[in-house]
């Protein structure tokens, strides 16, 4: 009789978990959503970036991310929503389904570190990466109260620490393009941000709109990205009809080489967009590659203008930078004193100007031709005195 009983109730247990599992299977896939609507009327909410697109249908959100600099290869796709909203479909890749608004999330980039401060959602955050580098105030201080959990620095990842923390979400970015991670293997969905590959500065500031979407502050995002954008494009008119355009070039020597931005990169543009003419303009790298000094010196010598970022520790003087390497005073630029100068730890310059190109264009502007910023007050940029 026991048995007979037994046999039954796995009858009946297995019946329903074919019929449960049989309605799953019966539910729409959630990309049909997408895909049933014309390519002339699914309209992307990027407008700059070339990483990433955002689509929104029925109150679910798309995110496709591109292989950076190989836009026809999608690294991964999201669907985001809420619960209730992602229960009505089946996908059989449960990981790109997100549920919107997790509060317990790790931000391996300093970068978007940066965009959950401006969106006030440091709250969500748990775990983050290269605390020493970080100059925020609010994060340190929850450094402080172990609010926030520091989980790499360097290349080294804390595996027994972020296993503790266990975070829904680990949103980081990837130096190399690769198919593995360290936690892949821990079953947490993993968010690549590519938003250093942009070149044009807008479309860097606009990965505000990717931070946004897994926390439906999508509307909030759109506003500050708005302000972004007016002020820039108000402040690249500015320098429209500008006649005199002084030359630039930038960066340093370095163990053996000088990297310099190539034409089509991030810091060319804000050249470009700043009155001013770069020396490699027509160079078509979209990111740095090296030069021996000679080549650089060459070319350079007579540049008005020398753009340099200082690294940690620098001593922002004519007479150490002189010291590191006595060739520089051979620049026109150098004996002159027009050595554009940002402090990066000072300002924070990796961490907060992605999402203020407007701000870096504005010193910029400053530098070059001052008359037309009368008052203004450099955020990151200044002379060398």
């Amino acid at each position: 009789m026991v048995l007979k009983r037994t046999f039954y109730s796995l009858l009946v247990i297995s019946f329903f978990c074919i019929h449960s599992c049989q309605l799953e299977k019966n539910k729409p896939t959630i990309d049909s959503v997408f895909e049933s609507i014309p390519d002339s009327l699914l309209k992307s909410k990027v407008k700059y970036a070339k990483g990433f697109d955002l689509y929104e249908v029925e109150k679910i959100r798309k995110l496709v991310i591109y292989q950076p600099e190989l836009r026809e290869n999608i690294i991964a796709t999201f669907y985001i929503a809420d619960s209730l909203t992602l229960s009505n479909y089946y996908d059989k890749e449960d990981e790109n389904l997100i549920v919107v608004n997790q509060d317990n999330v790790a931000v391996l980039s300093a970068t978007q570190l940066n965009a959950f401060e401006r969106l006030d959602l440091l709250d969500k955050v748990k775990g983050i990466s290269e605390a020493k580098y970080i100059t925020s105030k609010t994060i340190k201080n929850k450094l402080e109260k172990e609010e926030i959990v520091e989980l790499a620095t360097n290349a080294d990842l804390f595996v027994e620490k972020v296993i503790t923390v266990n975070p829904s979400l680990i949103f980081y970015s990837p130096y190399r393009i690769t198919n593995s991670h360290p936690l892949d293997a821990a079953g947490i969905p993993l968010i690549p941000f590519y938003d250093y590959f942009e070149n044009d500065p807008l479309g860097r500031a606009e990965w505000i709109k990717f931070t946004a979407v897994f926390f439906d502050y999508d509307d909030f995002a759109d506003s500050l990205f708005n302000h972004i954008e007016e002020q820039y494009n108000s402040y690249k008119t500015l320098t429209k009809d500008v006649v005199y355009k002084p030359t630039v070039f930038s960066d340093k020597y370095f163990n053996g080489q000088w990297y310099v931005p190539g034409g089509q990169s991030y810091i060319a543009a804000l050249f470009k967009d700043a009155g001013a003419d770069y020396l490699w303009k027509d160079d078509i790298h979209s990111s740095s590659f090296p030069l021996d000094y000679e080549v650089v010196y060459s070319k350079a010598y007579y540049a008005d203008f020398w753009r340099i970022v200082g690294s940690y520790g620098d001593e922002p003087t004519y007479e150490s930078l002189g010291a590191e390497n006595g060739l520089y005073t051979n620049f026109k630029a150098f004996n002159e004193k027009n050595v554009i100068w940002c402090d990066a730890r000072k300002t924070g310059y990796f961490e907060r100007s992605p999402l203020e190109p407007h701000q870096v264009l504005a010193d910029l502007i400053y530098v070059f031709h001052p008359e037309l910023l009368p008052a203004y007050k450099p955020q990151y940029y200044h002379i060398l005195k």
